[in-house]
């Protein structure tokens, strides 16, 4: 890897020939990094698609006025001609990234068919460690060969890598949706899921949230940890700290504000979370 300002990394740029081009999808460019304390990119518009594995640590992704607190195994695709800015959001800890860029006729109804778009480019706990290893089994491949990439055999494997990436995201997102799908058939889940995303910040309890569903309250959680794979106190904990965090990130209020305001009734109840959750104190980050 080589040093740069913000980040330790290693680049690979590809020059499509007129044989690349006629297939259907393309690699432009890869890369991997270990980001730097100070690490931070854009706000930026890219020419075509692109990957970014989120391998280690956490990312703060900002794009059309919102913004997300990526996580190891999300991934998001940036699209050509869309603004984006992203920076580390725990500079004391290791943020490591992979990135693929293509571009193709195919990229488009691919991206679609994985349910990407530009106001939806995340895919949450979708860098499986397989998918992973097949993202730098692709960088090694042009790391390897980096004296033949205008050699026929060399497009084909790469493309074939490039291709197993999509097809083993399609898959996974195939049984993602299964598990969605099966949530249609509970529709009180549904309903409890809509209650808590409406509600969460207001202090809501287990209880209220059964009745909300019309169900008795050990069933529910019985049934909400089988369906979500967490409990629904575990879930409510989790949204109010991933909103925690976006709300204290734009530094546009103080601490006390945001424990309020996810619904914490101190200052002293919410620091303690926090860091029960991060593990870090929710003053402690710039």
């Amino acid at each position: 890897m080589q040093e740069y300002a913000h980040e330790y990394a290693q680049h690979f740029y590809l020059n499509p020939n007129a044989f690349v081009k006629m297939s259907g999808l393309w690699c432009l460019r890869l890369g991997h990094n270990v980001a730097k304390p100070n690490y931070q990119v854009g706000p930026r518009r890219i020419e075509c698609y692109s990957f970014h594995f989120v391998v280690e640590g956490r990312l703060l992704l900002q794009f059309e006025d919102r913004e997300e607190i990526l996580h190891s195994g999300d991934m998001v695709c940036f699209f050509p001609d869309e603004s984006y800015s992203y920076r580390i959001y725990e500079p004391d800890k290791p943020l490591k990234l992979i990135w693929i860029a293509f571009q193709g006729p195919q990229a488009a109804p691919l991206l679609q068919s994985l349910g990407l778009t530009p106001a939806a480019p995340i895919l949450r706990a979708r860098g499986s460690d397989e998918i992973l290893n097949k993202a730098v089994a692709l960088l090694h491949h042009v790391a390897d060969h980096s004296d033949r990439v205008q050699d026929v055999g060399f497009t084909l494997a790469l493309q074939e890598k490039l291709y197993a990436i999509f097809a083993l995201l399609l898959h996974e997102g195939s049984a993602h949706r299964a598990a969605k799908d099966s949530l249609a058939d509970i529709p009180w889940l549904k309903r409890s899921l809509d209650f808590m995303q409406l509600h969460y910040m207001e202090g809501i309890s287990v209880k209220e949230i059964a009745e909300a569903a019309g169900v008795h309250r050990s069933y529910f959680s019985d049934i909400f940890k089988k369906m979500m794979g967490e409990s629904p106190n575990r879930y409510l904990y989790r949204l109010k700290m991933e909103k925690a965090a976006l709300l204290i990130a734009r530094r546009d209020r103080n601490i006390t504000e945001v424990a309020y305001t996810v619904g914490y009734p101190s200052l002293y109840s919410f620091s303690r979370a926090y860091r029960n959750y991060f593990g870090h104190s929710p003053g402690s980050k710039p």
